[in-house]
């Protein structure tokens, strides 16, 4: 398995088993496993393990502006390589490769939460440093390396996906 980006020639393998979606012209790269029936996004977000989408990260400003990525239940590692679950591959090199900040979708009381990874560079929320981890309300800003990225949420404390799996 190797790796290609939707739109564009195939590249140089990154990292077996997965392929990489979206902006062919530059801008953010989605990295989904690849399985036996395609390629994990969109409609196949469960089959890269996100589940059904709870909320999404928009880039408001700097590399990747306009572009956005979908969280899902539990814990979403982001980071810019391409074994995080959610990744900010843009080309800010600001951004870790690995573990820079998660966001944690509580599903039984219906809350988000910003965590800090094991990034070195410091993540903001409105302007202040994460340091704790924080309750994340919707349509907060968070800056990272040089990007801003508001949350989104789509599941909220009125309303969460039905409970397909007991969970």
């Amino acid at each position: 398995m190797g790796t290609t980006l939707i739109g564009e020639a195939p590249r140089p393998e990154r990292a077996k088993g997965t392929t990489l979606v979206g902006a062919p012209s530059g801008g953010t790269r989605l990295a989904a496993p690849v399985t036996e029936t395609g390629i994990g996004t969109g409609a196949g977000a469960e089959r890269a393990g996100l589940g059904p989408v709870v909320g999404w990260l928009v880039v408001v400003d700097g590399p990747g502006t306009g572009r956005s990525v979908p969280l899902g239940y539990g814990m979403n590692i982001v980071g810019r390589g391409a074994h995080n679950r959610v990744v900010l591959d843009f080309g800010d090199q600001q951004i870790s490769e690995e573990d820079h900040f998660r966001i944690a979708y509580d599903r039984k009381n219906r809350r988000f939460h910003l965590v800090p990874g094991r990034g070195t560079n410091l993540v903001y929320l409105e302007g202040a440093p994460l340091l704790t981890p924080v309750e994340l309300t919707g349509h907060r800003d968070i800056r990272v390396g040089s990007s801003v990225i508001r949350f989104v949420p789509f599941c909220t404390s009125d309303w969460d996906w039905p409970d397909r799996d007991g969970a």
